[in-house]
């Protein structure tokens, strides 16, 4: 076995690996909603769990590439150098779905859980836009979701909305705020964790993936140049 066939093996593996953890990952937190209320939908941690970074950028486009670079090893049906080629043809794929897998990632942690985001826990506050992916220039990462004691907005973040500001209608926001803040404050800091873990978690994977296939590509390209340790009639 030639070096370019141990390093596509090692690069094959290492990208099923991360592949795997990608997936894994990107379901932690839709298995906890479900798990929570036996219902899909219902109580989602992050709009950006629903974008699929790890199931989608993480897993299934990194996954040719995966199939590719294994079947390229010494005895596989692909050992040649057209083989080798393709290998660096779909690590290409991978490089775009781990950088899906980091943007997405990043902006998740950046805007933190959807209580902390917009104060809800319905997809129905989820916009789905790429807007922001647009203005990636523009993102304010901070982690002050994550740092403050509640993501829950006091009373006194609230104005009355009624015109003659009466006493009754101010209690009444008061009393809304209170029952919010009861009815969502058990599960808040494990939502944090549940979402800084994830996401975190899912743009180092990215960033992992996007080397990894960069990494095939110049083992691909050798192993084209070069040939393997097929038969000379076979490497083609």
């Amino acid at each position: 076995m030639t070096c370019t066939e141990n390093w596509t093996t090692c690069n094959g593996f290492s990208l099923m690996l991360l592949a795997l953890l990608a997936i894994a990952l990107n379901l932690t937190p839709l298995v906890a909603d479900y798990v929570e209320d036996g219902r899909l939908f219902y109580n989602p941690i992050s709009c950006y769990e629903w974008w699929l970074p790890g199931l989608i950028g993480g897993g299934l486009l990194v996954l040719p590439a995966v199939s590719m670079s294994l079947a390229a090893r010494k005895k596989g049906s692909c050992n040649s150098r057209a083989g080798m080629l393709s290998s660096s043809l779909l690590s290409l794929v991978a490089i775009v779905g781990g950088a899906y897998c980091t943007v997405i990632a990043i902006y998740a942690i950046s805007k933190g859980p959807l209580i902390c985001e917009k104060g809800s826990k319905s997809l129905e506050q989820c916009d789905y836009t790429l807007n922001d992916l647009r203005n990636i220039q523009n993102l304010n990462f901070e982690l002050g979701w994550f740092l403050n004691d509640t993501c829950i907005p006091t009373s006194s973040d609230v104005t009355p909305t009624s015109s003659s500001g009466n006493v009754t209608g101010r209690w009444f926001i008061q009393e809304r705020i209170l029952d919010f803040e009861l009815d969502l404050q058990i599960n808040e800091n494990t939502q944090k964790i549940i979402h800084i873990t994830v996401f975190v978690g899912l743009a180092i994977i990215g960033l992992l993936e996007a080397i990894v296939s960069i990494s095939q590509i110049v083992a691909g390209l050798f192993g084209c140049i070069c040939g393997t340790t097929k038969r000379e009639d076979d490497d083609y």
